[in-house]
């Protein structure tokens, strides 16, 4: 009867063990692995232990098995065989179940995701999740304004400068506006993506075109690690290089950035940090000097088309360091409240700091014989007859506090109320002919500025925020600014449908460098009155449909912009923009057909010049070659946009301005592409502007810069990550 009762038990512990070892990737998803360990280890020693008793109550020589009845030989095989499943559920769970993080700052639904990706709204330290798409149609665009928009205006190289066709997409750099044209391909504070991840994350990508001639060529490579140090720090590494030798002669570009980001997200504490560096180097040459040579005739070397400048060079640096933390503090109204930090009644006390430089260098050497260089510089020469050394650079040292109180919950119609002061140092430097006698000197400004806001949400179905800043003392004294946001959703169809509203209302001093410049071909000193700026927006998303359309109205006075010459001037007059776009996707069959359209319009196209039409048509078969390993995309990209007065660029400055020569547009620029998903892995292959010439050889970027040619460009993107699941 022992011998019975100790089988059974025996069986019982069998069955116990095989199905802890069978739901123990499971459990390892719910529970600290280091505790699921010691469970199974413990369950394992008993079961161990049990044998043993049984081999001494039938008295069997632990090396002759031949004397345990056959049924008791399969069992210890069984047992043994259970200790490896066990040390492999062990190893398993440490390895695909790590530790989750525990924090308020995400939802619960998000705490087990695999990768998480966002940005922080330095003012609050709120997260704006984002996507890590490694998928073809994600990758397939090589530039980012092309990702961002239908099209821009950019002088024919990767990473040169670009300015957006979609007036309401134009990014803005406060404080230095000289590094506005490259904010589309490079990071800040702002922008720069922080992740959580339960295993490392690395991500290689290139583009470029690795047939070309060597004078020719592109290429752009992207290069992305992250991962945990615990469930709650994680740190990111981040290089970026975008450029090419170009068409023509002497406008090699060379756009770098190399970021460091750290983030925790823990119980109470929450921090963002890091170091951001962006250098964009290019050869300037001021774009083609006869365009003849390209709209009216074919020729085989592009690169003997005559140019503007010969020796000019352009270098613009940012250097950034930064750190946005806050503390949760629970208030607990009832010393029975049990709930956890960032439930119920709350304060959050934050502080925010800054530490950026940022340079424009411009460089040329004009001769006195060259007199192509010096009628497109109306031969103007301020400060040397032949050599231009201009330089500009702007320091900022920025702290601000905040204090955040979540009065009811995180999830409610009012749910968080902020307020903040801040102080900033500003450091301004432009050349002046008195530096002659007394040094270099800088313009030194202090800042004192107040923000507060709000926010709330209502389940699913609601959510607002608005915040407004005021500068109290500066060079800045009575700007201020007010931003709000609102979206509405209801869910007929399970993905939603998504109605969003926006108001931004600024009144802003232009920054420094446009009010006071000296270089050797242009210089002025103005005193220019505050710019108002106010732009309404509606956005309606359906994701099922595949549809996003939007509208704007922009009203604007007192704007700033550079004329036909490159000086700045102030508008009077109160200036309209209207934007309305529509992006539409369908699929027929295997055959998808991609839309995003924009139509604009502007007051005054001498100050704002956009084109009426824009539009970016992507049509592709898209087929399964081998199931669940090979997707690939057949097809053509084409971009397109009206006839307008499309701005020139001025290379000394690095400012897009007016002009009055010749529209530029109303042809389309059409890319034939094969795109290949193999595994995790992306790659495409397109024929750059396959239709040249037709239906003529007007492709021009901007006024005298030239787009690409026909080429071969090879791309791909290759994540490397271990499954958590």
């Amino acid at each position: 009867m022992k011998k019975s009762f100790l089988s059974t038990k025996l069986l019982l512990i069998t069955f116990f063990t095989a199905f802890l070892a069978h739901i123990s990737p499971t459990i390892g998803h719910a529970q600290d692995s280091l505790s699921q360990s010691f469970l199974q280890d413990t369950l394992l020693r008993q079961t161990l232990t049990d044998s043993l008793f049984l081999q001494d109550t039938l008295q069997p020589s632990p090396k002759d098995t031949s004397l345990i009845p056959l049924s008791q030989k399969g069992l210890l095989k069984q047992l043994k065989q259970m200790e490896r499943d066990s040390i492999r559920a062990v190893r398993d769970s440490i390895r695909k179940a790590p530790r989750m993080m525990e924090t308020f700052y995400f939802p619960d639904s998000l705490h087990y995701k695999r990768i998480i990706v966002w940005t922080h709204d330095r003012y609050r330290n709120d997260p704006s999740r984002s996507t890590l798409d490694t998928m073809m149609n994600h990758t397939f665009y090589d530039y980012a304004f092309l990702k961002n928009d239908v099209g821009a205006t950019y002088l024919g190289v990767a990473g040169s400068a670009t300015l957006y066709h979609n007036y309401f997409k134009r990014q803005r750099l406060p404080r230095f506006d000289a590094y506005d044209p490259y904010l589309s391909e490079t990071f800040t504070p702002e922008t720069l993506p922080f992740y959580n991840v339960k295993t490392p994350y690395t991500e290689l990508s290139y583009a470029g075109t690795f047939f070309a001639n060597r004078q020719r060529e592109e290429t752009n490579i992207e290069v992305i690690h992250t991962q945990n140090i615990s469930p709650e720090f994680n740190f990111s590494l981040a290089y970026k290089r975008f450029g090419g030798k170009g068409m023509l002669v002497n406008e090699a570009t060379d756009t770098r950035s190399f970021t460091i980001g750290a983030n925790y997200v823990g119980k109470q504490y929450i921090m963002h940090g890091g170091y951001i560096h962006n250098k964009v180097r290019r050869n300037e040459n001021g774009g083609v000097a006869d365009e003849f040579w390209v709209r009216d005739t074919i020729i085989e070397d592009i690169r003997i088309v005559p140019i503007h400048l010969r020796k000019a060079s352009s270098e613009v640096n940012n250097n950034t360091f930064f750190v946005t933390q806050m503390y949760g503090i629970p208030i607990r109204l009832v010393k029975s409240d049990t709930l956890g930090v960032g439930e119920g009644t709350v304060m959050f006390l934050g502080h925010a700091g800054t530490f950026s430089t940022f340079t424009r260098n411009y460089s040329d050497d004009i001769s006195e014989y060259d007199k192509v260089a010096q009628n497109f510089y109306h031969n103007n020469f301020f400060i040397h007859p032949t050599i231009s050394r201009d330089s500009i650079q702007t320091r900022v040292i920025d702290n601000r506090f905040f204090i955040r109180l979540q009065p009811w919950a995180k999830e409610a119609i009012v749910s968080k109320l902020d307020g903040g002061v801040g102080y900033e140092i500003l450091s301004n430097y432009s050349f002046s002919p008195e530096h002659f006698l007394t040094g270099s000197k800088n313009h030194l400004s202090n800042i004192l500025y107040f923000y507060a806001g709000a926010s709330g949400v209502f389940r699913k179905y609601f959510a607002w925020n608005a915040l407004g800043r005021l500068d109290f003392s500066g060079y800045y004294q009575g700007d201020f600014m007010i931003n709000g946001n609102v979206r509405f959703s209801a869910y007929p169809i399970p993905q939603g449908i998504h109605l969003s509203g926006s108001l931004l209302m600024e009144n802003r001093t232009p920054d420094r460098h446009t009010q006071y410049y000296y270089g050797n071909h242009k210089r002025w000193q103005e005193n220019f009155e505050k710019i108002t700026d106010t732009k309404i927006s509606a956005t309606l998303s359906i994701p099922k449909w595949k549809m996003e359309a939007f509208l704007g109205y922009g009203l604007i006075t007192n704007i700033v912009y550079y004329d036909t010459l490159g000086l700045p001037k102030q508008s009077g007059e109160v200036l309209n923009v209207i934007t309305a776009s529509l992006q539409k996707n369908f699929k027929v069959w295997k055959f998808h057909l991609d839309h995003r359209a924009l139509l604009q319009f502007s007051s005054n196209q001498d100050v704002i010049p956009l084109p009426l039409v824009s539009a970016n048509f992507r049509y592709y078969l898209q087929i399964n070659v081998v199931q669940n390993v090979l997707t690939a995309q057949m097809g053509a990209d084409a971009t397109y946009h009206t006839s307008y007065w499309a701005p020139a660029y001025d290379p000394d400055t690095g400012h897009f301005r007016s002009q009055n020569f010749r529209k530029i547009g109303d042809y389309p620029y059409i890319d034939v592409f094969v795109n290949l998903t193999w595994k995790r892995a992306t790659i495409f292959v397109k024929y750059v502007n396959a239709t040249m010439p037709w239906p003529n050889g007007d492709y021009f970027s901007a006024l005298h810069y030239i787009r690409p040619q026909k080429a071969i460009k090879l791309g791909m993107t290759w994540p490397f990550y271990l499954q958590s699941n």
